[in-house]
């Protein structure tokens, strides 16, 4: 009897055991999956993602950016690239962001992505480059003899807008006049391209549309009056003038005005592989461009 005793208690330290090792296997699993979860993955036609059209180009991230740029010999959009995959495209905007902010961090993550995704990460690179390459220029003009701009804008992105009973998600973002003066403030470029629309459109009122060298559609709507001569087909450089502000639209006869506060609607869009023209948030965008603005004077 003694024997079979100690035969039980020898069974019994032994499952311990087991059940000890098997508890510490599956939180090391957990804790790999886990990793794996928090592990920004690149969503297939990433160009399409609602994460890459709203553009959340913050500042933080740009300066990663242009420090990791300045001392990796790379191509710079393949490294905005990462950086926007790494940190999930900024979605968590509340909390700090997983982003590389060294070379060394940096060369980790391409590993990573052109092991699992490089045929997305590409395809996102080649696309901030698409949209960002060629601005140069904030699109309004400032009055040289005045201290403050006198515009403001917010991120409006997708925000809900009504016109004839029916409403619609707006895709731009609109630039305000503060002093509602229709014709005030002069419209400009903000890339090199050419004038690819112009004319009244319904919604859009008096608007132009510019196609920037490496593809990306410039939309520029509710304008009061165009530049005297400027046309279709017309070759524009970055800081031309295109017209002038106003609050043109919303209707199907010609020249109507005073449906809305004077602004500018900015509208910028990619071609990808399902859509012709797919709008991204111009906001962040054009917060990197408040440094850019030309003068007049009145």
């Amino acid at each position: 009897m003694k024997k079979k005793r100690n035969y039980k208690r020898h069974i019994t330290l032994k499952g311990v055991c087991r059940l000890f090792v098997c508890m510490v296997a599956v939180i090391l699993l957990a804790i790999f999956l886990l990793k794996r979860q928090i592990v920004p993955k690149i969503p297939e036609n990433s160009n399409e993602a609602e994460g890459f059209r709203q553009m959340y180009l913050t500042e933080d991230i740009m300066g990663r950016w242009h420090k990791i740029c300045g001392q990796a010999e790379e191509d710079p959009y393949y490294v905005l690239a990462v950086l926007m995959a790494a940190s999930g495209f900024g979605e968590k905007k509340e909390e700090k962001t997983i982003a590389p902010e060294t070379v060394e961090e940096y060369d980790k993550w391409k590993e990573y992505y052109q092991s699992r995704q490089e045929e997305e990460l590409s395809i996102l690179a080649e696309s901030y480059k698409t949209i960002l390459a060629d601005l140069v220029y904030f699109p309004v003009m400032k009055n040289s003899k005045q201290a403050s701009f006198g515009i403001s804008y917010a991120d409006s992105w997708y925000a809900e807008r009504a016109y004839q009973d029916t409403t619609h998600a707006h895709e731009g973002t609109d630039i305000m006049a503060l002093n509602n003066e229709r014709g005030y403030y002069p419209i400009v470029s903000m890339t090199d391209g050419v004038v690819e629309n112009i004319g009244w459109l319904e919604k859009g009122g008096y608007r132009i549309g510019v196609r920037s060298p490496h593809g990306a559609y410039f939309y520029y709507a509710h304008l009061y009056r165009y530049a005297e001569g400027i046309k279709k087909g017309d070759i524009v450089k970055a800081g031309q003038l295109l017209g002038f502000m106003g609050d043109s639209g919303y209707s199907k006869v010609e020249g109507t005005v005073g449906n809305f506060d004077v602004h500018l609607h900015l509208g910028i869009y990619l071609k990808t592989e399902h859509f012709e023209e797919l709008s991204v948030n111009p906001y962040w965008i054009l917060r990197q461009m408040d440094s850019k603005v030309l003068q007049f004077s009145d």
